[in-house]
């Protein structure tokens, strides 16, 4: 008895062969949805006929492949690029201020001292003594927003600290409220000293 033949078969075959090459490469691959969609039609019609078999059902694996290699290589890709777009947030929050906790949790120390005021015969001077240390692995720069509040919660001033190449384990002693006036002076003698936004670079 001679044997059916199918041309859709065939064609099922090469779309196939194509659709899985194509799986491989991203972007590239979405047409590898279509040439798999196409090999499965192609493969399924002439083995309905019971035509071409053995090409048949090498167009139904083929085309199976192909869909199942471009959703893997896709999910992968989405996965990589959202990795990366998540780094490139927690850098970003890192730079702006908005990862404060985490930069304090893992990579710097902020110690204050007392608000001292100095009596002067014509002028009184002050200063907050704050220090810093680089508590992470690699060299880091730190701007450091420090508030003093008064007993009520409300703040009375800020002031900043810029630390420039602060090395791993480094520490580094600043001073700041050093230019306040006369009357906000009595008032940061009984304030409270905080750290209000640290970003790192």
């Amino acid at each position: 008895m001679e044997k059916k033949k199918s041309g859709l078969a065939t064609a099922g075959l090469v779309v196939g062969i194509i659709g899985a090459v194509v799986a491989f490469i991203p972007l590239l691959n979405t047409f590898a949805y279509v040439l798999g969609g196409l090999a499965l039609i192609f493969g399924l019609i002439p083995l309905c006929k019971k035509a071409s078999i053995g090409k048949a059902v090498a167009a139904l694996i083929l085309g199976i492949a192909a869909i199942a290699i471009t959703i893997v290589m896709q999910a992968s890709l989405f996965n990589a690029v959202d990795d990366a777009l998540n780094e490139l947030d927690s850098e970003l929050g890192m730079l702006t201020g908005e990862n404060t906790d985490d930069i304090l949790n893992d990579h710097l120390d902020v110690s204050f001292g007392e608000f001292e005021v100095t009596k002067g015969e014509f002028l009184d001077e002050c200063k907050l003594t704050v220090t810093l240390k680089n508590k992470g692995a690699e060299q880091k720069s730190f701007t450091v927003e420090v508030e003093a509040v008064d007993a009520d919660g409300n703040r009375l001033e800020t002031d900043y600290i810029y630390a420039d190449d602060l090395k791993a384990g480094q520490s580094q002693v600043f001073e700041i409220f050093t230019l306040v006036t006369s009357d906000m002076m009595d008032k940061l003698e009984d304030a409270t000293f905080s750290v209000l936004e640290v970003s790192m670079m």
